[in-house]
């Protein structure tokens, strides 16, 4: 053989391989990486904010991101060494006697995909004694609960029904409103082909939380999914930022503060 064919024959292997890797990273690769973005909202809090927000008595009913929010509180409030709201995690059902002061209830609401199950565990516990201690109520979707396929009108519907409910059973609570969590954009074949085929999740999350935004406004909604979304250099996109997650779905450290500062952020506006 001579030499040019030789030469041709492994540029076309080279070139084949090129686009085989380049192949297998958009399709295949079924773990990327995730590198956190700088946290620079711990450094914002208010430490006044923080105190006044401690002195509430809070239900939150939630599931995995829920904890992460926990977390992001947690981490700062020590980094502005100001004392911490007294967390009491509880079972379904279960409402304890809460302590003189500030205290910040909050429960595994129930099973993920199962977002209805949810909302009666939420309401039940209101209505069991939980809302006669506490100041302040919400409850947190998880991604996994609406995905493509979810009757959003509907679930949307009966979240809206059942909070007013107990807003008029309770007027004395504030209830805040939270929006779905994201997840990242499509990884490996499977989400890419989903996408293509319009089986797209991160997209009846946002319709679900365009209804949410235009029922409660603002001063009333914790929006989630708004600050997942929010790159920081401002460029927004429908879906999960990568550097606020370590997984794609759940925060990282940097997702859990900002999350953690929005919640103080309302928390003490249901105050006034």
């Amino acid at each position: 053989m001579t030499k040019q064919p030789l030469l041709r024959i492994v540029a076309a292997l080279v070139a084949l391989g090129l686009v085989g890797a380049a192949t297998y990273t958009f399709f295949w690769d079924p773990d990327p990486s995730y590198d956190a973005a700088p946290d620079t909202a711990t450094a914002q809090a208010d430490p006044a904010e923080l105190a006044r927000a401690a002195e509430l008595r809070i239900f939150f009913g939630h599931m995995s991101v829920g904890n992460n929010i926990i977390s992001g509180m947690r981490q700062v409030y020590d980094a502005h060494e100001v004392r911490r709201p007294g967390f009491v995690e509880t079972g379904i059902g279960d409402v304890p006697d809460l302590p003189q002061g500030g205290a910040f209830v909050h429960t595994l609401i129930g099973e993920n995909r199962h977002p209805y199950r949810k909302l009666e565990n939420f309401a039940a516990m209101l209505r069991g004694g939980m809302a006669e201690q506490v100041d302040v109520a919400l409850i947190k979707f998880c991604y996994i609960d609406i995905r493509w396929d979810t009757d959003v009108d509907k679930l949307f519907r009966t979240y809206r029904d059942t909070m007013a409910e107990l807003e008029a059973e309770f007027p004395d609570v504030r209830f805040i409103h939270v929006t779905a969590p994201l997840t990242t954009g499509p990884h490996g074949i499977k989400d890419h082909v989903k996408h293509f085929v319009g089986r797209n999740d991160n997209a009846a999350r946002e319709r679900y939380n365009e209804l949410m935004r235009a029922e409660y406004g603002a001063d009333r909604l914790l929006d989630v999914a708004a600050l997942e979304s929010r790159a920081p250099d401002g460029t927004v996109a429908p879906e999960l930022y990568a550097g606020y997650s370590n997984d794609g779905a759940h925060l990282n450290g940097t997702g859990s503060a900002l999350a953690a500062l929005e919640l103080v952020r309302m928390l003490n506006l249901a105050r006034d």
